[in-house]
């Protein structure tokens, strides 16, 4: 079965969608698979722009044995395919539940904040990313500013007289 998987992957890398669906889909009824083959499938209709035909796939992932790395890409990809379909209020609550499983994935907090900015929340969006910047730079230069940045990025329309 992983040797089912592993082609699978490789045609999809060779962007050959179908072929791999076709393979993974042999995998589904299989209750010990079928989480792994749906989260495979919705990568290749994503890989492919088909992101509306992802979704039940990624949904049906969830339902299945995942392992931990499995069921985080599962729900990010989930969260990512409904933002770019400009289903925004569901991929906030997919990022939302993807950064509350695994608080230490710092890659799920820049499609947080683009998701924040559709939702017109532009402040909160600026702050995470600001937040995000100082906690991950190993730039001396912004390190240098860190508090400053911190600062404003509590309150970004803070003003000193």
């Amino acid at each position: 079965m992983d040797s089912i998987i592993r082609n699978a992957i490789a045609l999809r890398k060779e962007g050959k969608y179908s072929q791999s669906r076709e393979l993974l889909e042999g995998l589904v009824p299989d209750e010990l698979y079928q989480g792994q083959a749906h989260l495979h499938i919705a990568w290749s209709y994503d890989n492919e722009g088909k992101e509306q035909l992802a979704i039940s796939h990624y949904q049906q992932a969830l339902l299945g044995k995942l392992t931990s790395i499995e069921r985080f890409d599962t729900l990010f990809g989930l969260a990512s395919t409904f933002r770019s379909l400009g289903q925004y209020k569901k991929a906030l609550y997919y990022f939302e539940q993807t950064m509350s499983e695994y608080p230490d994935s710092v890659e799920v907090q820049p499609f947080y904040a683009m998701c924040l900015y559709n939702l017109g929340e532009h402040k909160r969006a600026t702050s995470l990313l600001l937040e995000l910047l100082v906690s991950t730079t190993s730039s001396e230069a912004i390190k240098e500013y860190q508090r400053a940045i911190l600062l404003y990025a509590k309150d970004l329309d803070q003003k000193w007289s």
